[in-house]
């Protein structure tokens, strides 16, 4: 693949970090323009470009480096900043948004769950372009295998090719932007299955809370992310239990129980104040 997208003179653009910012400019364009429609406030989802770029980026490397491969950057603690190597894990920056973004709309008197649930509605388009990264740079990538839709990665700069030169790969990059495309549409759904505009702004219905179509986002990411983990190749990412089970496995099933138990709790709350 193309771990470097294309050369300014003498210096080279990561293809990384290129479809980083296609991610979030599509993400932020998209929420801005949808927020008009919705009677939300628009500057805020520009706002969010910059909160959630640098928080998603910072927090998905940082959690790589601290729980999948502290050893490998502490023989050469250089390597922190090789980011065209991949080295970023999804869960670190979805953290991370959990923080930084409820606190924005803290900061702005802004309902939060309400503005959370519309955020859910662009996330998936990250997902997607950050996985074209992936593919790219040669990250993340799959176990070998010999199914007809294998992917052989031959540049000596991808990762993929330092683990597997010319070998044939399951796409675990597709499989995932594939997950994020279904992502997309199963969360647009549901937010406009429970939401309303009443007087051009955009509130949850009738039976419905504040924070269940974020709750959707979280459980409708983290299984199908757990089954294109078995497909994983990386073995750096972390495994456990005789290589069954990764981090990204087990940080994801305890997030999905957590989502879980907060969307059941917020259909119950929300029940009974419509039935009231």
């Amino acid at each position: 693949m193309r771990p470097f997208l294309f050369a300014i003179g003498s210096t080279k653009i990561p293809s990384f970090f290129f479809f980083i910012m296609v991610a979030t400019l599509a993400c932020t364009f998209y929420l801005y323009f949808m927020s008009k429609r919705r009677g939300l406030q628009p500057e805020a989802m520009l706002d969010l470009g910059i909160i959630g770029m640098l928080a998603g980026v910072l927090g998905a490397r940082i959690f790589h480096i601290l729980v999948e491969a502290p050893d490998y950057y502490w023989e050469k603690p250089m390597r922190v900043f090789e980011f065209w190597r991949g080295g970023f894990v999804s869960w670190g920056g979805f953290l991370a948004l959990a923080i930084s973004l409820p606190t924005y709309f803290k900061i702005r008197k802004l309902p939060i769950m309400l503005y959370m649930d519309f955020f859910a509605t662009g996330a998936p388009l990250v997902k997607f372009f950050v996985r074209i990264a992936c593919l790219l740079t040669g990250c993340c990538y799959g176990k070998p295998t010999n199914v007809p839709w294998a992917i052989t990665f031959t540049n000596p700069e991808s990762t993929a090719y330092y683990y597997y030169p010319n070998t044939p790969l399951h796409p675990t990059q597709v499989y995932s932007m594939i997950h994020a495309t279904f992502l997309f549409f199963l969360v647009g759904w549901y937010y406009k299955f429970s939401h309303e505009i009443i007087n051009g702004k955009s509130v949850s219905k009738k039976g419905h809370g504040d924070g269940e179509t974020i709750c959707v986002l979280v459980m409708g990411w983290t299984i199908p992310r757990a089954i294109i983990e078995f497909f994983r190749g990386d073995a750096d990412r972390g495994l456990w239990f005789n290589d069954l089970l990764s981090t990204g496995q087990i940080t994801g099933f305890l997030i999905f129980l957590a989502a879980l138990a907060i969307f059941l709790s917020l259909r119950k709350r929300s029940r009974k104040a419509a039935a009231a």
